[in-house]
């Protein structure tokens, strides 16, 4: 149960940062820049994903 825990959060932890910077750095290149609430989304939903995996790997243990 502990090695799922660890993939939980290893997971969360490589997926917070890519959907919180390096998404909208991706669309700002391809021409469509998001605007600040857009932005903020984002960002949310990345440390929202590392909460949620983080929650989970404790309810695994």
């Amino acid at each position: 149960m502990e090695f799922l825990a660890v993939i939980l959060m290893t997971i969360g932890l490589i997926a917070a940062p890519v959907i919180g910077f390096f998404y909208p750095s991706w669309r700002s290149m391809k021409g469509a820049a998001l605007s600040d609430s857009q932005l903020y989304g984002v960002r949310a939903l990345g440390i929202g994903i590392l909460l949620l995996m983080f929650i989970l790997s404790q309810l695994i243990l």
